[in-house]
């Protein structure tokens, strides 16, 4: 009974984890300053300054990893599994069908800093494959 109660814990604990990367995520524009480089970033990367552009790509980045976080939490039953897929495509789509992302992927696309799995789900989201 323990063990079943650690899981319980441990998923719960997971799930709150991943709710305040969420939202830390998405409040990054309450910023008004960090919401207009992201409003001139998702245009071009051109509209930005250096600065401002390492500031986006940082954006996209922890974008990606956290909607990836959907997958991971997404459960060990069959629902879980595809609710969690199908959200980490929809938030990886929000913020990288834009063209600045576009142009940052084509930037880092061939060797990307992370892991491959989160590599597929910016390609899909960007529609490189379907499946």
């Amino acid at each position: 009974m323990l063990s079943f109660q650690n899981g319980i814990e441990a998923r719960l604990n997971n799930w709150i984890n991943y709710t305040q990367r969420v939202f830390d995520a998405r409040n990054v524009a309450v910023d008004l300053d960090v919401a207009n480089i992201i409003v001139r970033g998702r245009k071009n990367l051109q509209n930005l300054k250096e600065t401002e552009q390492m500031v986006f790509k940082k954006y996209l980045l922890n974008t990606a990893l956290t909607a990836i976080s959907f997958s991971v939490l997404g459960g060990s039953d069959k629902y879980g599994e595809i609710t969690g897929k199908e959200q980490s495509l929809s938030l990886a789509k929000e913020k990288w069908n834009n063209d600045g992302a576009r142009e940052y992927w084509t930037e880092i696309r061939t060797n990307p800093p992370m892991v491959n799995y989160i590599k597929l789900l910016v390609d899909k989201a960007l529609g490189f494959w379907d499946s």
